[in-house]
């Protein structure tokens, strides 16, 4: 009795730890984001309110980076779907050498770090003309979303049986309603699990976006990062900037989490 009370003691500790180091960074955020007046001294805020949400969206430049952001992601999610839905199909029902040398090859670039990358495009982006412009920025987010995406949605079309399609093309189905009517209706949370890694992966894309945009092109990311990485130290519209990614992010998690988290966990495997 006494050995199965200390066990869910020391589970609860180990949860409770886990939850506390997760937690703790975003309560701090939503206390810089609602603090209208806030003393060195004290350890709470004196004044709630939401004064600095209304000056980042006021502010040209904050709103320009907001517009941006929830501009670029939904076209990086649909470029990166319609490139990667054809590949996953290929990878996924077509097991051969150069198939599995592809998905290693792509894989690859999760070992990466964006730095890295950046410093790769850079020269390539000033040969083409392409350094500050907006619609250049689409590819360079898919750099880093294609191999995550791809994951999900190669994952996705493993699981369904080669006997179905061979059973289609013998009723005299083409390949296009082959991925029409029977893949894309056994696949959808994976492609789906892929598109919001896509979304949520543009979305939250600082480097990239720092060497080949700004200062003509920001994001989010960018506008935060100059108001904590420069000399001059703002947090509060830096958190407000935040709240603006995060609450978003955890919204769209929670209204799909029934939808993808098995396919979420298929990819992961």
């Amino acid at each position: 009795m006494w050995g199965e009370k200390r066990q869910k003691l020391w589970d609860a500790l180990v949860i409770g730890l886990v939850v506390f180091y997760m937690l703790l960074p975003m309560a701090v955020l939503v206390e810089y984001a609602l603090a209208e007046k806030w003393y060195a001294y004290q350890l709470f805020p004196e004044k709630l309110g939401i004064k600095w949400f209304s000056w980042v969206l006021r502010h040209p430049d904050t709103r320009r980076a907001i517009i941006n952001s929830y501009t670029l992601a939904p076209l990086v999610m649909l470029a990166t779907l319609a490139l990667t839905i054809p590949a996953g199909y290929v990878l996924g029902t077509r097991r051969t050498k150069i198939s599995i040398l592809t998905e290693n090859i792509v894989n690859m670039n999760m070992a990466l770090p964006a730095i890295v990358i950046g410093v790769g495009l850079l020269p390539f982006y000033t040969r083409l003309g392409l350094m500050y412009n907006y619609w250049a920025l689409i590819p360079a987010h898919m750099i880093g979303a294609i191999p995550y995406t791809l994951r999900y949605i190669t994952a996705a079309f493993l699981q369904v049986p080669r006997e179905l399609e061979e059973a289609a093309r013998v009723l005299g189905a083409g390949r296009l309603q082959v991925i029409r009517k029977v893949y894309l209706p056994m696949t959808w949370r994976g492609i789906l699990a892929g598109g919001i890694f896509a979304l949520s992966w543009s979305l939250n894309e600082f480097i990239l976006t720092l060497l080949l945009g700004s200062p003509k092109v920001k994001t989010i990311p960018v506008s935060i990062y100059e108001y904590v990485g420069g000399y001059y130290l703002t947090p509060q519209p830096a958190a407000a900037l935040s709240m603006l990614i995060i609450v978003p992010s955890i919204f769209i998690a929670l209204l799909l989490e029934k939808y993808v988290r098995v396919s979420l966990g298929v990819g992961g495997g």
